[in-house]
C-alpha cells in the first residue's frame, strides 16, 4: 500500500525532532541556565524576528503556559495584515539596509539582558543588523535558524550570517527552503518545519529555565490559559 504524503509527513516531522534534540542537547542546556540567571537577576528577555519568524516570538508572548518574562520587540508597520496592504512589499523591509533601527531605537537594553532572534534563513538584513545591535549594546543573543539553510545560502553583501553573530545557536535542522515534502503534482515542497521544531526548542529552552529558577527557589510566574478554572490573576489571550 503506497504511504500517503500524510504519513510521510508525520514520519518526517518526528525524525527531524528528535534530530533536533540531539544536536541542540548541549545549548539547551546553556540556554536554559542563561535565562535562568538573567531572570533571576531582574535582567529582560527580549525576542524579535520578521517574516514567518514573527509567529515563534508570539510563540512566547502572553502563550498559556509561557513565561511572564519575555518582552517581544515588533512594529505596526511589519506586522500589519489588512484588506489593501501589499505583503510581498512588507516582505522588503527584511531586507531594508538600517531598518532595524525601527525597532532598537529608544530600548534601554544593556548588559545582562538577553534577546532571541529568529530566522529561519539567518541572513536578512534586519535580522542581522538587529543582532548586531544588541551585541553592541552587550545583550546575549541566541539565534534560532536552520544552520542547514543559512550555509546553504550567500551572505546578504557586506553582513554576516545571523549564527555568526550570536551567542547561542539553536539549530532548528530545517533543510533549505524549509518545506520537507515532495507531494506529487504540486511545483513546490510543502509542509514547512520551523515552526514546529522551533516552538519545541523554544519550550525547551524556557521549561529548563524555570526549573532552574524553581530549584533556585525562584519560581517564574507563567501565564495561566484564560479558559480554565484553575485561571489566577492577568490571563493569556489562548
Amino acid at each position: 500500500m503506497p504511504v500517503s504524503a500524510r504519513q510521510d509527513w508525520r514520519s518526517g516531522v518526528f525524525a527531524l525532532l528528535d534530530t533536533a534534540f540531539d544536536r541542540n542537547d548541549a545549548v539547551l542546556a546553556d540556554v536554559a541556565a542563561m535565562l535562568a540567571d538573567a531572570i533571576s537577576n531582574g535582567k529582560t528577555v527580549y525576542a524579535f524576528g520578521a517574516g514567518h519568524s514573527l509567529s515563534l516570538v508570539n510563540e512566547m508572548h502572553r502563550r498559556a503556559g509561557s513565561l511572564k518574562a519575555m518582552h517581544p520587540i515588533w512594529n505596526a508597520e511589519l506586522t500589519a495584515r489588512a484588506p489593501g496592504i501589499d505583503e510581498d512589499e512588507l516582505g522588503t523591509l527584511e531586507n531594508k539596509a538600517g531598518y532595524y533601527r525601527e525597532f532598537t531605537d529608544g530600548l534601554t537594553w544593556g548588559p545582562g539582558d538577553v534577546c532571541w532572534v529568529v530566522s529561519n534563513s539567518g541572513r536578512n538584513a534586519l535580522v542581522v543588523q538587529f543582532a548586531q545591535e544588541a551585541k553592541r549594546n552587550g545583550v546575549t543573543v541566541i539565534a534560532l535558524t536552520s544552520v542547514p539553510h543559512s550555509t546553504a545560502v550567500p551572505t546578504t553583501p557586506g553582513l554576516p550570517r545571523l549564527l555568526d553573530v550570536a551567542d547561542y545557536v539553536l539549530d532548528n535542522c530545517g533543510r533549505p527552503g524549509d518545506a520537507l515534502l515532495e507531494v506529487e503534482g504540486v511545483a513546490e515542497p510543502m509542509a514547512p518545519t520551523s515552526t514546529i521544531v522551533g516552538a519545541t526548542l523554544i519550550h525547551a529552552a524556557w521549561v529548563g529555565a524555570a526549573e532552574l529558577l524553581t530549584a533556585a527557589g525562584k519560581s517564574p510566574e507563567v501565564w495561566a490559559s484564560a479558559n480554565t478554572r484553575a485561571n489566577r490573576g492577568p490571563a493569556a489571550a489562548s
